[in-house]
């Protein structure tokens, strides 16, 4: 066999460069049962190695069908069927365009990204949940980056830790305790790994735990009787909000009535970082600051004051006065109790104690874009959200107790037109959390309940961990007390009057030997029982030994 049989063998492109794609008309040889055999074996060969284009549909998920949670009972002020999708915004296409796109580059990143925000054209709400361990208002939440545990602080003072995954049908939490004395919880943030909570309460310093309720940090109180704020190494009054960098792990702020702003680093215990005195034009130069946030990109620190202000400072300094300061942003004298930043931080969000919600274009700060009014609001927590494809925004309304219902209002993200309200329960609702992977809503009550609203068909994990989850069955060796304890003397058949409950007590050790006895004296002389009667026939006459007894009876024997 030569040289020209043995190459036939061979696939044509065999050896020659693979830069053009196509070969040669004029060039292209006879096919043979080798060639084609060969062709066979390119068909299942990959022609290039590049990235798939995803194909998860956003707006499904693997729930197994045999689960059947407890469904949310419809309630007569709901408007519109838990089923019913909201419409999405005419412009906003990128949800549908993202999947349409072309498999090149950064476009491939970002519809990656898109693909794992949830949709809101089909509300999470069909079914609920409802964790019941605060007495009072709950009016702090968070859910950790992966969404795999809650934390919960109220108005009773007790923070609560619940894991979904650990959880049954009794929804009990995994630890509870009151970190700050007796102080209410105001805001509870978990940082971006999700290790540890910044917990903000009514005391005048920050507190951060582990999310094992473990404490890690508890930060400096400053000097009430310095006049400067700067000069203090920490708030001197009531803290009212707080947040973590959104890229940089180890910095955080929080605000105070105190009239300041402190940025701290996690480190340093003993003093923050820097100061921002909250300029204002009230008498004696201070007003509280009653909410203050991160804009998205990290490069804005944004704080409401009670003076009814909204201002902006660069979040890298310096601090000496804000960049843009909005006047009447809410009425004066009541409290700001939200601000939120989109994810591009061109849109900002605050929720004031005036009953409104305002859209404020951040690069054009003399008006707000939209007003939503008349929407209620009883609590100095009360927070507003966007939805995490950000076409609506959402926060709670108050109402007083049984006197309505409280709900969550839902409104159009450009226009901030109510598209949508969900009844909770019969009072205020305070806080509102939509987290983006587990798609569930989370809305904290003035009852002390938290509810989680979820579906089946569109949520992951989360309350479906535990919504079907059995308790476990008790083992023989668990052995619980689970019958009253009988005290001795408490049977109504040891005591001699068992008319009603009577507890006998022991008082012989605090009683008077002789005196006891004496009590007996004159009953043995009437009547005598033991001693008397055994001498009575033999020695009727009592003789009694006149010796002098003790001392003086020894000493007398040593004479003789």
């Amino acid at each position: 066999m030569d040289d020209s049989d043995f190459a036939k063998y061979f696939p044509s492109s065999f050896g020659k460069s693979s830069s053009s794609s196509k070969p040669k008309a004029k060039a292209e040889p006879r096919k043979t049962q080798a060639d084609d055999d060969m062709d066979s074996l390119r068909a299942f060969m990959p022609t290039s190695f590049d990235k798939q284009k995803s194909a998860r549909n956003s707006n499904t998920s693997t729930t197994s069908t045999s689960q059947e949670p407890s469904k949310k009972p419809i309630d007569q002020a709901q408007e519109i069927s838990s089923k019913d999708p909201v419409k999405p915004q005419s412009k906003d296409n990128s949800a549908t365009n993202d999947h349409d796109r072309e498999d090149n580059g950064d476009e491939d990143e970002h519809d990656e990204d898109s693909a794992d925000i949830p949709s809101s054209t089909v509300l999470p709400i069909s079914h609920e949940i409802t964790l019941n361990e605060h007495s009072k208002t709950v009016s702090a939440m968070a859910l950790d980056p992966a969404g795999a545990r809650l934390v919960t602080g109220g108005y009773d003072f007790n923070v609560c830790f619940w894991d979904f995954a650990g959880m049954d049908t009794r929804f009990r939490p995994f630890r509870s305790m009151e970190p700050c004395g007796a102080h209410q919880i105001h805001e509870l943030k978990y940082s971006l790994t999700g290790d540890k909570i910044l917990i903000i309460s009514g005391e005048a310093k920050a507190r951060i735990y582990d999310r094992n309720g473990m404490e890690v940090a508890d930060y400096q109180k400053g000097d009430p009787y310095i006049r400067d704020l700067r000069l203090t190494s920490g708030h001197v009054a009531a803290l009212t909000s707080g947040a973590w960098h959104p890229y940089t792990k180890d910095r955080f702020i929080t605000s105070s009535t105190d009239g300041s702003i402190r940025l701290w680093d996690v480190e340093n215990t003993r003093k923050q970082a820097d100061v921002i005195a909250y300029k204002t034009k009230e008498r004696g130069g201070r007003t509280a600051v009653t909410a203050v946030a991160y804009s998205s990109d990290g490069r804005l620190i944004a704080g409401a004051g009670a003076d009814g202000t909204l201002s902006l400072y660069p979040s890298n300094g310096p601090f000496l006065r804000a960049t843009h300061t909005i006047e009447n942003a809410h009425v004066k004298g009541t409290e700001t109790s939200s601000i939120v930043f989109s994810r591009d931080s061109q849109h900002m969000v605050t929720r004031g104690g005036d009953d409104t919600v305002k859209l404020w274009d951040a690069r054009n700060l003399k008006h707000p874009l939209s007003i939503a009014e008349d929407v209620a609001s009883l609590n100095s927590e009360a927070n507003v959200i966007f939805s995490p494809d950000e076409r609506l925004i959402l926060t709670g309304t108050g109402v007083k107790k049984n006197e309505g219902y409280g709900k969550i209002v839902m409104m159009n993200s450009e226009n901030l037109e109510i598209v949508r309200t969900v009844s909770v329960s019969q009072s205020s609702v305070v806080r509102v959390l939509w987290h983006d992977k587990l798609n569930q809503i989370i809305a904290g009550n003035a009852d002390g309940t938290a509810r989680v609203f979820y579906d089946p068909e569109v949520s992951n994990k989360g309350a479906k961990l535990c919504a079907t989850k059995t308790p476990k069955k008790r083992a023989v060796d668990d052995y619980e007390i689970d019958r009253p304890i009988i005290t001795p003397h408490a049977l109504r058949m040891f005591k001699e009057d068992a008319k009603g409950p009577c507890f006998t007590r022991d008082d012989t050790r605090e009683e008077d030997p002789r005196a006891a006895l004496l009590k007996y004296a004159e009953v043995t002389e009437k009547d005598p029982q033991w001693i008397t009667p055994a001498y009575k026939k033999n020695q009727p006459k009592t003789v009694y030994d006149d010796r002098p007894d003790g001392d003086e009876h020894r000493e007398l024997k040593r004479k003789k």
